[in-house]
């Protein structure tokens, strides 16, 4: 798999010299004040680090090349190595805890209005993809095929229509069921972004993982579109054929993303400046 962070570029003047994921300005008395110590320089304070259970000791806790900071301030899991900015800068904010949102979800089903049940999937990237890391995203499901010629119309604005719209949280995750022809169940997810010019994460999914959720019993047709709003609940259910609905998704886009509880550190506005982020932005 490919560590190639999205803000591998903003981080090398920080790191350079300082070891790896440490960073430099960590230290009380150079620019990032940390008063309960902070032993392995992450900018993260040891009783901020017990609160969100990562290791004091360890700048990067779950090993997976991001310091437990950059990972935390950009709502990726510092405890998990399958969890890291994507190389695809897809929109992201932050997640209730798993408890919270066993309770949020308990009883889900895949009928319009309901919350959406979970997947997971692996994008063009080798990126893991996690259907509940975009809640308080609007989020659009394009199921489609490489063959089918009506899937490729849409997709040739796809980029563009989703690039206008991703700093307000906006993602767009499209389902390849086959490649160039009917039934060929291995569509090839490079081919298919390199074809459009697809920053949005597209997936292979010949097996119908994902797109089983989204279609119908027995037959239906391609392409297809379905709507989750900010709250995870379908907006917007198989609606197959022509363009993804615009209205509704921006009508959605400008209601608030939900409250959750995430606690920031007492010096995250010094952490987001060392590290070159902006609060608030859904694409850091």
């Amino acid at each position: 798999m490919s560590h190639r962070p999205a803000l591998a570029l903003l981080l090398v003047a920080l790191f350079v010299g300082s070891g790896c994921n440490a960073l430099p300005n960590s230290d009380p008395n150079d620019g990032v004040s940390n008063p309960d110590g902070d032993p392995d320089e992450d900018g993260l304070t040891n009783a901020f680090e017990e609160s969100i259970r990562t290791d004091p000791e360890l700048a990067d806790t779950d090993g997976d090349g991001y310091s437990d900071a950059e990972e935390y301030l950009t709502y990726f899991s510092p405890r998990n190595e399958e969890d890291f900015p994507y190389e695809g800068e897809y929109p992201r904010g932050p997640l209730m805890s798993q408890a919270d949102w066993e309770t949020y979800t308990e009883g889900s089903d895949w009928i319009e209005g309901a919350i959406s049940s979970g997947w997971k999937v692996t994008d063009q990237h080798g990126a893991e993809i996690k259907l509940k890391r975009f809640f308080g995203s609007v989020i659009l499901i394009d199921v489609a095929a490489e063959w089918c010629g009506p899937c490729r119309t849409a997709a040739v604005t796809l980029e563009e229509e989703y690039d206008q719209r991703k700093d307000d949280g906006f993602v767009v995750i499209q389902l390849l069921l086959d490649g160039y022809q009917m039934g060929d169940r291995n569509p090839d997810g490079d081919r298919w972004r390199d074809d459009f010019g697809l920053t949005l994460p597209v997936i292979e999914d010949g097996d119908a993982h994902a797109a089983q959720h989204y279609v119908p019993a027995g037959s239906f047709a391609i392409p297809n579109f379905t709507v989750i709003d900010r709250e995870h609940k379908i907006r917007s259910w198989y609606q197959a054929g022509g363009s993804p609905p615009w209205g509704l998704i921006d009508s959605l886009l400008a209601e608030e993303p939900p409250e959750v509880d995430y606690p920031m550190p007492d010096n995250a506005d010094e952490l987001y400046e060392a590290l070159g982020l902006e609060p608030g932005r859904w694409v850091q």
